[in-house]
């Protein structure tokens, strides 16, 4: 059995998946240097797992069950474009997900206690932010004019979508970007 490089995800709508691609449109007029995220790959990552063990793989599954138990279908939403490290100095540019409720952040912090504790995939060392990335700044290029238009769309508001599952994803790294593909999806409550 070989390894997979694989994450724990939130997929989201196709309606606000449409209001990010045209909010990409607009950004793209900036021609900053960036390298954007296909739309069919815009996702909440809850914890990038690395390379796994495909012998691993059930207990992978287990932890996911595990992670979500007695998490209950909840609202986020999706509310203002950004940028880290900071919006005036960007490398990745983000769209905020609110989750007022505290699930992602509580489905978090389960995977990382319970993928370290029972298979040592190493927790990360920020502390977890929720959001969508758009694209990667891959070289600095007409930074002012997309800050500028970054700061237009910053309070813009691109939707609320009820969560009711989390997905394990293999992500295939290709020249063209990554192709990923669901290998399972677990529902809540």
């Amino acid at each position: 059995m070989g390894k997979l490089r694989a994450f724990v995800a939130v997929e989201i709508d196709q309606g606000i998946k449409k209001r990010l691609a045209d909010l990409q449109e607009i950004l793209k007029e900036a021609e900053g240097g960036v390298k954007w995220v296909e739309v069919e790959n815009i996702h909440i990552t809850l914890k990038f797992l690395g390379y796994i063990d495909e012998a691993n793989l059930s207990a992978v599954k287990d932890i996911v069950k595990i992670a979500i138990t007695g998490v209950s279908p909840f609202c986020i939403e999706f509310k203002g474009v950004g940028a880290f490290p900071r919006p005036e100095r960007p490398r990745v540019l983000t769209v905020a997900v609110k989750d007022t409720s505290g699930s992602l952040s509580r489905i978090n912090a389960r995977l990382e206690e319970e993928f370290f504790g029972k298979l040592g995939i190493e927790k990360e060392d920020r502390r977890y932010s929720s959001h969508l990335t758009l694209g990667r700044i891959k070289f600095a290029k007409n930074v002012t004019s997309l800050v500028r238009l970054m700061a237009r769309h910053s309070a813009d508001d691109f939707g609320v979508e009820r969560v009711e599952s989390v997905v394990l994803m293999q992500s295939q790294l290709s020249p063209e970007g990554p192709i990923y593909t669901q290998l399972e999806k677990f529902y809540l409550g």
